[in-house]
C-alpha cells in the first residue's frame, strides 16, 4: 500500500498535467489534444493527416475528428494534395497561427507549476 508522501506515479503525473493543460486551455476554447495539433502542425509546417497521426500517437479517425473541429474553428485549413489526391495537407490559418502564442504561454505556466 502506498503512503500518501510517495511520488506520484507516471500515470497520475500525467493525469496531473492534463487536468492543469486543460484548466488553462479551456478559457481559450481548445481541449489538450486540439493545443497539441496546433503545437505540432506549427512546428511541422508540410503535415498531412498520416504523419500527424503517427506523430502523435493518435489513430486516424480520432485526428479526423480533431481537424474537423479545428477547421470549424478556423484554425487550421486542409486541402488535397496537388500531387497526390489521397494525401490531406494540413496547415494553420492566421487564426490558428495567433492562437500558438497563447497556448505556449498557458503551457508554459503549467510547467512553473509543475516545478514547484
Amino acid at each position: 500500500m502506498r503512503k500518501e508522501m510517495d511520488e506520484p506515479t507516471e500515470l497520475e503525473r500525467v493525469l496531473w498535467l492534463n487536468g492543469q493543460f486543460r484548466r488553462k486551455l479551456v478559457p481559450m476554447g481548445v481541449t489538450p489534444l486540439q493545443a497539441g495539433v496546433i503545437l505540432h502542425l506549427h512546428r511541422h509546417t508540410e503535415s498531412n493527416m498520416t504523419n500527424t497521426a503517427v506523430a502523435l500517437c493518435l489513430k486516424l479517425p480520432t485526428l479526423s475528428e480533431v481537424i474537423d473541429d479545428l477547421v470549424r474553428k478556423r484554425w487550421v485549413t486542409r486541402r488535397r494534395s496537388t500531387t497526390d489526391t489521397r494525401v490531406m495537407q494540413l496547415r494553420l490559418s492566421p487564426r490558428g497561427n495567433a492562437l500558438v502564442n497563447k497556448i505556449k504561454h498557458s503551457v508554459g505556466q503549467v510547467a512553473l507549476i509543475q516545478q514547484h
